[in-house]
């Protein structure tokens, strides 16, 4: 169940023939109102390699399957934009679309030019999700225009007709109004009957046209207009659920409780299964009469013995396959497991239900439509020992105690079951400090060499990343990679032992320990010695945007804690001056210190031992542009707490 789509593409083409031998031409709808005369481009509009001068998109949601119509006006006005703009492409899915062309015209110097005769087209299957191990099903209809010159006009449009059948009567569709070019003209129109539930809205009113509603006989008829819109929002570093882009959102759904009603009846669970049962009692018996660790085994048999892979086509979007299936295939996405741990729980005598969720949305869900695209990802709800427990059967590597088993943190969930009618904040235990590094230096002056241990526990889901990442890496390998990172630091770096990790999956930790020997501990400016220590890992955590002059949010932070300790052998008498810094700002808590460990200067068996302390944790996720100068500054008060410089004179 996921919406959001990467540039991965399996192209399986057919030989490339010309569209109206194909018989791909149909007379323009009456329903439509087209358009007549082309707009022309402002001046002072903004384009790249085209000039956007007209996206016409209309909407017949009162036919007995929904039509929905779209033409785009563009012109060329660079070489790259030959290139872009001869190519057109046109996404479906066959197992419910089709797919009409009613135009495809050039206008050079005032003519104008059709070219439905000329152009070549190839249908190739459009897998954009394979590196997710999704498969959706759609397919391109891929057109090539010849002979584009620079200032020609492409003028094309095409209907697409059919509805995901998984949603019933049941429509939702977005239609954007706005791009970062300059468009001269966009017009939308949506038809829908008199008495459906149906409505249309401007979502946050971001789009600045203007949208209006009339009724006519039985059929109400939306219409949004505006020209020359802009809506310039590109910039790197957003939130990953930002998106300032105007739509008109098109539903029948009304709130979540009709969200619900829709959805329940997808998600039937199968506790009484033959082979759930099957299953369900060989874990008992592999654990009787310890229900902690039973439901510790359902979870990790889903999640690790049935692949993550989705076959997303048509009601495979939505409706998750029965369990008995995923059990007899061994693979499924998120919602076939889901509703397979459920049916497994279930025959434990373990209440539990499908959550609907967004890996984007998170805390902004509430802000987000009451429809089913809100949503991209599906986990389960568990009602044990008198609370809830958010768990997603996609993961792996998972610890093997329930109390340190890492919880989906989403912010919030709309959880399938009856009388469900809102969204629920999942309020898991808080995070502990996920990532625990120790480093202890043992110093000797620049004649001999000197020492550094280094031991990182990862917790919780840091640990369950870990796992999943030492899987696949060898430790020789890894070794060298953290080696070549102090190498960085220190010249003359090497092994003093090898790399190691031990996993203690009943407390959920990965502890990483490190040895080195280093020759060149201290760098000699003429005479004297010097080296720094600096609270690198968590100085990682205090970044600042590329883009400094920005009108969108900043995305940083991470979930959990950061905690970094170093440790240090001097070795002779050393003045210590103690320092103590902390910011608490609004975005994010950061402390550092440095002490002798038992009072500045003590000294024990000729050595002076000195502690430096660091700690960030992210209190926010993001930072909005207008308080980014406020966020820079307390991210420069704690860049200057990071380091600490040791010198002397032989």
């Amino acid at each position: 169940m996921k919406k959001y789509l990467f540039a991965l593409f399996v192209l399986m083409l057919l030989p490339q023939t010309a569209l109206a031998q194909k018989g791909r031409f149909a007379p323009l709808p009456g329903w439509i109102k087209p358009i007549v005369d082309i707009p022309s481009f402002d001046p002072a509009g903004h384009h790249y390699d085209q000039q956007f001068l007209l996206v016409d998109r209309q909407l017949n949601l009162v036919s007995q399957f929904p039509v929905e119509y779209k033409r785009y006006t563009s012109k060329v006005v660079s070489i790259e934009g030959v290139e872009s703009g001869s190519q057109i492409s046109i996404d479906f899915d066959p197992s419910y679309q089709s797919v009409e062309l009613h135009r495809l015209e050039v206008v050079r110097d005032g003519q104008t030019f059709d070219r439905k005769n000329t152009a070549k087209t190839a249908q190739f299957k459009r897998e954009v999700d394979l590196d997710s191990l999704l498969y959706n099903g759609d397919e391109t209809l891929h057109i090539v225009l010849n002979d584009i010159q620079v200032g020609d006009i492409i003028d094309f449009s095409y209907t697409l007709t059919g509805f995901n059948p998984v949603f019933g009567d049941n429509r939702e569709w977005y239609v954007k109004t706005g791009w970062a070019s300059t468009v001269a003209l966009v017009n939308a129109r949506i038809l829908v009957p008199e008495d459906s539930p149906i409505t249309v809205t401007n979502l946050d009113n971001k789009g600045k046209g203007t949208l209006t509603e009339t009724t006519q006989k039985t059929v109400r008829e939306y219409r949004y207009q505006e020209q020359n819109g802009l809506y310039d929002f590109d910039e790197p570093e957003q939130p990953r659920w930002y998106n300032p882009y105007p739509y008109l959102h098109v539903s029948s759904y009304n709130n979540w409780k009709d969200v619900v009603n829709w959805a329940l009846p997808l998600y039937q669970a199968s506790p009484s299964d033959r082979d759930v049962q099957t299953l369900a009692n060989k874990i008992k018996q592999t654990h009787p009469e310890d229900l902690d660790q039973q439901v510790v085994a359902a979870i990790h048999f889903v999640q690790n013995n049935i692949r993550y892979l989705g076959i997303e086509n048509g009601i495979g979007s939505h409706q998750p396959r029965p369990p008995r299936q995923i059990l007899s295939q061994g693979y499924g996405d998120c919602k076939d497991k889901a509703l397979l741990l459920i049916s497994l729980l279930g025959a434990m005598g373990v209440n539990a239900h499908p959550a609907l969720v967004d890996t984007f949305w998170r805390d902004e869900l509430p802000q987000q439509p009451a429809a089913p695209f809100s949503f991209n990802h599906v986990i389960v709800q568990m009602e044990y020992k008198d609370q809830s427990w958010w768990i997603d059967a996609t993961r792996t590597h998972q610890g093997d105690q329930l109390e340190t088993l890492a919880q989906s943190r989403l912010g919030y969930a709309l959880v399938l079951k009856p009388g469900a009618d809102d969204l629920v904040a999942m309020l898991p235990p808080a995070i502990p400090v996920s990532q625990d590094i120790e480093q202890r230096y043992v110093v000797n002056h620049a004649s001999q060499p000197s020492y550094l241990t280094v031991k990182t526990i990862y917790r919780g889901f840091e640990a369950e990343r870990w796992r999943r990442y030492l899987e696949s890496k060898p430790l020789r390998e890894l070794g060298e990679e953290y080696a070549n990172y102090y190498a960085g630091f220190f010249g003359g770096l090497d092994f003093l032992r090898p790399l190691s990790v031990e996993d203690d999956k009943n407390n959920n930790e990965v502890t990483v320990n490190e040895a080195y020997v280093i020759e060149d501990l201290w760098s000699k400016t003429d005479d004297l010695y010097s080296f720094v220590i600096s609270g690198d890992i968590v100085d990682d955590y205090l970044t600042k945007p590329d883009l400094i002059r920005r009108k969108t949010p900043f995305r940083f932070g991470s979930e959990g804690a950061i905690r970094q300790k170093i440790t240090l052998s001097l070795p002779e008498t050393w003045s210590i001056d103690p320092s103590d810094h902390a910011i608490n700002s609004p975005y994010f808590e950061f402390n550092s210190s440095l002490k002798a460990v038992s009072g500045s200067g003590d000294v024990l068996l000729d050595k002076t031992y000195v502690e430096a302390g660091y700690y960030y944790r992210a209190k926010k996720r993001h930072v909005d542009a207008s308080e980014l100068r406020q966020y820079m500054r307390h991210i420069d008060e704690a860049w200057q707490s990071v380091d600490y410089e040791f010198s002397y004179q032989p």
